[in-house]
C-alpha cells in the first residue's frame, strides 16, 4: 500500500527523471530504505521530508506538500517540549487526540497553522 509521502517521492523521481537509486545516492539513504518508505512498510523518520526538501531543493507549495504528506504518512509523532506548559499542552492533545471531534481538530489546526505565517 503506497503512503502519500511515498507517492510524492515517486513523482519527484519522474520529475527528476531520476531511478530509485538515483535518489538514494542523493538522499545518502539505501535504496531499501526509500523503497520501503515509497510502499509504506516504514514510516519515514522524523526530519526526512527536510532532508528531500534541501537535497531537491523544493520550496513554497512543493515544500508543503511534501511536509503534509510525511505528516499523513506516519501514525506517531515525537514532541520535544521546553516549558512544563508545553509539556502538558503535549501530553493532553496526545491523550485526547483520538476523541476530538473534527471541529475541534479544525480549530486546533487553524491555530497552529497561523503560527507557521509569522
Amino acid at each position: 500500500m503506497t503512503t502519500e509521502i511515498g507517492k510524492e517521492l515517486r513523482k519527484l523521481r519522474i520529475d527528476e527523471d531520476e531511478r530509485l537509486l538515483d535518489m538514494s545516492q542523493r538522499l545518502n539513504k539505501s535504496s531499501a530504505f526509500i523503497s520501503a518508505v515509497e510502499r509504506g512498510t516504514k514510516s519515514p523518520p522524523s526530519g526526512f521530508e527536510e532532508l528531500v526538501i534541501k537535497a531537491y531543493r523544493l520550496a513554497g507549495d512543493a515544500a508543503d506538500v511534501l511536509r503534509r504528506a510525511a505528516d499523513r504518512s506516519r501514525k506517531a509523532f515525537t514532541i520535544e517540549a521546553d516549558s512544563p506548559l508545553a509539556r502538558d499542552t503535549a501530553g493532553l492533545m496526545a491523550r485526547r487526540m483520538d476523541s476530538l471531534s473534527d471541529d475541534e481538530l479544525k480549530s486546533i489546526f487553524q491555530i497552529l497553522s497561523k503560527k507557521e505565517t509569522k
